[in-house]
């Protein structure tokens, strides 16, 4: 080798499959035959391939997608109607001493039950999921709990702290604390008993019952004076009503004679009246109407009667309006006195043994006393 000249270099030889032949070497090529047949191999696994159904073809990313779900639940959230509810801890200053707000908070927060959570703050805004615990010390040998949820009644518990260490004491406080929220989250859970219904007072019972529909009965003496024939009348008489929403109409009917010693005359009549109440109190009322009746008309000492000479019977009608004023004598039972102003609307002209002529005619006034009892067609609940 010549001074000066760098030795020439070998060039690195390849081992393996990269491995280049010598230089001189024949080339190795594939055999004639293994070229179709790897043909026929590529297309006898594209075909099938191409023609699979897309069903198919997804069905293992979805079982890969449903494994991988699978392994991994997700964790369950609560409803948003079922937020957890905030825990506000505060200690007094003599419970301070006692045990430490820290550690009481911290044990406190490993107690509470799901549903609840600790708050960072022992005030905050109002809320209708929130629980205030407050824990004083009364005496020296006692804690005292107190919890208060959504504003119901508070809780009490008493502890006996003396001889404890503060970190026993401070647990005791936690687990005590604990229990007394998760009762008052049942508590709270539980469905209320609906209330009573409340009883209607008599003022109540009096007042609705007179727009109900009542029947009522009635009876007593009466009393009329006309301006013609016969001055003066008395008897008695029967009525039966039926009030709805204030307004009462009755059927009546009198039996009226003249007084011994003037002129005889009977007076029967029936009729119809309608009148509306007013209640100025509980127990009394007035009442204001019109009444309307025909009469049968018998004079026994009358020759004639209407003209005919040997007639005694005749009959007459009248109408007028109703005044009255009751008070209850107790329960369903109604003291009342009416007036009855009105007209005889028939005359019944007559004339006497003696010659003389005479009618019965004119204004009419009657008065009345009468005894009522009612009966109410529903009865109150």
């Amino acid at each position: 080798m010549p001074s000066g000249s760098s030795p020439a270099r070998t060039p690195p030889q390849r081992t393996g499959l990269g491995r280049r032949p010598p230089a001189g070497a024949p080339r190795r090529g594939l055999p004639v035959l293994a070229v179709p047949a790897v043909a026929l191999l590529v297309s006898a696994l594209v075909v099938p391939l191409s023609f699979a159904s897309p069903a198919a073809a997804a069905e293992p990313r979805a079982v890969v997608a449903s494994t991988s779900r699978a392994s991994a639940p997700a964790a369950p959230r609560l409803p948003d109607a079922a937020a957890p509810i905030e825990v506000r801890v505060a200690l007094s200053r003599g419970a301070a001493e006692e045990v430490s707000s820290v550690r009481v908070r911290r044990l406190l927060e490993i107690e509470l039950p799901d549903g609840a959570a600790l708050a960072a703050e022992p005030v905050g805004p109002l809320g209708d999921r929130v629980a205030t615990v407050w824990v004083d010390r009364p005496t020296a040998a006692r804690l005292e709990i107190q919890v208060r949820l959504d504003g119901r009644a508070v809780v009490r518990r008493q502890i006996a702290v003396s001889g404890l260490t503060s970190d026993v004491a401070a647990r005791l406080v936690a687990i005590a604390a604990s229990e007394m929220i998760v009762a008052e989250m049942r508590r709270a859970r539980a469905p209320r008993r609906p209330p009573s219904p409340r009883r209607p007072t008599q003022d109540e019972v009096e007042l609705a019952s007179r727009d109900l529909d009542t029947l009522s009965v009635s009876a007593g003496p009466y009393a009329a004076v006309v301006s013609g024939g016969p001055r003066v009348l008395g008897g008695a008489g029967l009525a039966l009503g039926l009030r709805r929403l204030r307004l009462t109409e009755s059927l009546f009917a009198r039996l009226l004679a003249a007084p011994s010693g003037g002129e005889p005359l009977r007076w029967l009549e029936a009729g119809f009246s309608g009148d509306y109440r007013f209640w100025l109190a509980a127990s009394w009322r007035l009442s204001i109407g019109a009444t309307a009746s025909v009469a049968s008309l018998r004079l026994p000492a009358a020759v004639s009667v209407d003209g005919i000479a040997g007639e005694r019977d005749t009959w007459s009608a009248r109408a007028g309006l109703g005044l009255g004023v009751e008070t209850r004598l107790g329960g369903p039972v109604w003291l009342g006195l009416t007036l009855d102003p009105g007209i005889v609307l028939r005359p019944a002209p007559y004339e006497d043994a003696r010659g003389q002529a005479g009618a019965v005619e004119g204004a009419w006034l009657g008065i009345g006393l009468s005894l009522a009892t009612e009966r109410r067609s529903a009865p109150l609940r």
